[in-house]
Protein backbone atom coordinates (compact mmCIF):
# COMPACT_ATOMS: atom_id res chain seq x y z
CA UNK A 1 0.00 0.00 0.00
CA UNK A 2 1.11 3.53 -0.62
CA UNK A 3 1.10 6.27 1.93
CA UNK A 4 -0.51 9.68 1.92
CA UNK A 5 1.57 12.73 2.73
CA UNK A 6 1.00 14.27 6.15
CA UNK A 7 -0.06 17.85 6.83
CA UNK A 8 1.78 19.81 9.52
CA UNK A 9 0.21 22.68 11.53
CA UNK A 10 2.29 24.79 13.92
CA UNK A 11 0.81 26.15 17.15
CA UNK A 12 0.51 29.97 17.36
CA UNK A 13 3.35 30.12 19.91
CA UNK A 14 5.58 27.81 17.79
CA UNK A 15 6.09 25.45 20.75
CA UNK A 16 4.27 22.49 19.19
CA UNK A 17 2.89 21.17 15.92
CA UNK A 18 0.51 18.44 14.86
CA UNK A 19 0.65 16.21 11.83
CA UNK A 20 -2.43 14.79 10.13
CA UNK A 21 -2.01 11.77 7.95
CA UNK A 22 -2.93 8.22 7.15
CA UNK A 23 -1.31 5.05 5.99
CA UNK A 24 -3.34 4.70 2.81
CA UNK A 25 -5.80 6.57 0.61
CA UNK A 26 -8.80 4.81 2.15
CA UNK A 27 -8.82 6.07 5.70
CA UNK A 28 -6.97 5.29 8.91
CA UNK A 29 -6.82 9.02 9.68
CA UNK A 30 -4.73 10.03 12.66
CA UNK A 31 -3.21 13.08 14.28
CA UNK A 32 0.11 13.16 16.12
CA UNK A 33 1.12 16.06 18.36
CA UNK A 34 4.78 17.01 18.77
CA UNK A 35 5.87 19.38 21.55
CA UNK A 36 9.25 21.08 21.42
CA UNK A 37 9.63 20.72 25.20
CA UNK A 38 9.46 16.92 24.82
CA UNK A 39 13.08 15.64 24.80
CA UNK A 40 12.08 12.99 22.24
CA UNK A 41 9.84 15.40 20.25
CA UNK A 42 6.95 12.95 20.33
CA UNK A 43 4.78 12.02 18.57
CA UNK A 44 2.15 12.10 21.24
CA UNK A 45 -1.05 10.26 20.55
CA UNK A 46 -3.66 12.33 22.37
CA UNK A 47 -6.80 10.87 20.78
CA UNK A 48 -7.46 7.76 22.91
CA UNK A 49 -10.19 9.46 24.95
CA UNK A 50 -11.78 10.76 21.72
CA UNK A 51 -11.84 7.28 20.18
CA UNK A 52 -13.42 5.80 23.32
CA UNK A 53 -16.07 8.55 23.40
CA UNK A 54 -16.87 7.96 19.72
CA UNK A 55 -17.20 4.20 20.36
CA UNK A 56 -19.69 4.92 23.16
CA UNK A 57 -21.54 7.45 20.99
CA UNK A 58 -21.70 5.26 17.88
CA UNK A 59 -21.50 1.61 18.98
CA UNK A 60 -20.84 -0.54 15.90
CA UNK A 61 -23.01 -3.47 17.04
CA UNK A 62 -26.08 -1.25 17.47
CA UNK A 63 -25.80 0.15 13.92
CA UNK A 64 -28.39 -0.80 11.37
CA UNK A 65 -26.78 -3.50 9.18
CA UNK A 66 -23.63 -3.71 11.33
CA UNK A 67 -20.35 -5.12 10.10
CA UNK A 68 -19.81 -8.81 11.02
CA UNK A 69 -16.78 -7.96 13.17
CA UNK A 70 -18.63 -5.27 15.15
CA UNK A 71 -17.82 -6.82 18.54
CA UNK A 72 -14.11 -6.74 17.76
CA UNK A 73 -14.33 -3.17 16.45
CA UNK A 74 -16.06 -2.07 19.64
CA UNK A 75 -12.95 -3.07 21.61
CA UNK A 76 -10.59 -1.34 19.15
CA UNK A 77 -12.21 1.95 18.11
CA UNK A 78 -8.97 3.12 16.46
CA UNK A 79 -9.77 0.54 13.75
CA UNK A 80 -12.96 2.29 12.62
CA UNK A 81 -12.64 5.88 13.84
CA UNK A 82 -10.36 8.43 12.24
CA UNK A 83 -9.26 11.62 14.00
CA UNK A 84 -7.79 14.71 12.34
CA UNK A 85 -6.50 17.91 13.87
CA UNK A 86 -8.23 21.08 12.73
CA UNK A 87 -6.59 23.92 14.63
CA UNK A 88 -4.90 25.12 17.77
CA UNK A 89 -6.77 27.09 20.42
CA UNK A 90 -4.79 29.92 21.96
CA UNK A 91 -1.18 28.80 22.23
CA UNK A 92 -0.02 25.17 22.25
CA UNK A 93 -2.08 23.85 25.16
CA UNK A 94 -5.33 23.05 23.33
CA UNK A 95 -6.24 21.55 19.96
CA UNK A 96 -9.48 21.04 18.02
CA UNK A 97 -10.00 17.66 16.36
CA UNK A 98 -12.72 16.07 14.26
CA UNK A 99 -13.47 12.37 14.71
CA UNK A 100 -15.32 10.35 12.10
CA UNK A 101 -16.60 6.82 11.81
CA UNK A 102 -15.22 5.33 8.59
CA UNK A 103 -17.28 6.35 5.57
CA UNK A 104 -17.79 2.79 4.43
CA UNK A 105 -21.04 0.93 3.90
CA UNK A 106 -19.50 -1.83 6.02
CA UNK A 107 -20.13 0.43 9.04
CA UNK A 108 -23.88 0.24 8.45
CA UNK A 109 -26.05 2.97 9.94
CA UNK A 110 -23.19 4.73 11.72
CA UNK A 111 -20.98 5.33 8.69
CA UNK A 112 -19.60 8.88 8.36
CA UNK A 113 -20.80 10.00 11.82
CA UNK A 114 -18.80 12.96 13.12
CA UNK A 115 -18.13 14.66 16.45
CA UNK A 116 -15.74 17.49 17.25
CA UNK A 117 -13.56 17.85 20.33
CA UNK A 118 -11.46 20.48 21.99
CA UNK A 119 -8.60 18.70 23.77
CA UNK A 120 -6.00 19.59 26.33
CA UNK A 121 -2.43 19.08 25.12
CA UNK A 122 -0.53 16.91 25.94
CA UNK A 123 -2.99 14.94 28.12
CA UNK A 124 -5.73 14.49 25.49
CA UNK A 125 -8.40 15.28 28.08
CA UNK A 126 -11.67 16.29 26.42
CA UNK A 127 -12.50 19.91 27.30
CA UNK A 128 -15.49 20.27 24.97
CA UNK A 129 -17.50 17.82 22.87
CA UNK A 130 -19.38 19.13 19.84
CA UNK A 131 -22.08 17.61 17.69
CA UNK A 132 -21.35 17.88 13.96
CA UNK A 133 -23.52 20.97 13.48
CA UNK A 134 -21.76 22.88 16.27
CA UNK A 135 -18.38 21.75 14.94
CA UNK A 136 -19.27 23.21 11.54
CA UNK A 137 -20.51 26.49 13.05
CA UNK A 138 -17.47 26.98 15.29
CA UNK A 139 -14.64 25.55 13.19
CA UNK A 140 -15.55 25.62 9.46
CA UNK A 141 -13.00 28.45 9.06
CA UNK A 142 -10.24 25.98 10.02
CA UNK A 143 -11.27 23.28 7.54
CA UNK A 144 -9.80 23.09 4.04
CA UNK A 145 -13.10 21.68 2.73
CA UNK A 146 -16.74 22.59 3.08
CA UNK A 147 -18.01 20.39 5.87
CA UNK A 148 -21.58 19.12 5.73
CA UNK A 149 -22.84 17.43 8.90
CA UNK A 150 -23.96 13.84 8.24
CA UNK A 151 -27.51 12.56 8.53
CA UNK A 152 -28.37 11.10 11.94
CA UNK A 153 -27.16 7.54 12.61
CA UNK A 154 -29.49 4.60 11.99
CA UNK A 155 -29.64 1.91 14.64
CA UNK A 156 -31.00 -1.61 14.60
CA UNK A 157 -33.66 -2.67 17.05
CA UNK A 158 -31.53 -5.70 17.84
CA UNK A 159 -28.03 -5.63 19.29
CA UNK A 160 -25.42 -8.11 18.15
Amino acid sequence: MGSVEGELTWSPDSQAFFVNGNNNGYGDEHVAVHRLDDPNLGPGNITGEVERDMARSFPPCRAKDPVDSCAELATKPENYIGVVGLDWIGNSSQIVVMAEVQCSSSMGGIMCQVLGYELEVPSGRILRRMEAKELAQRWQHSMAWEFHPPNPPAYSKETR
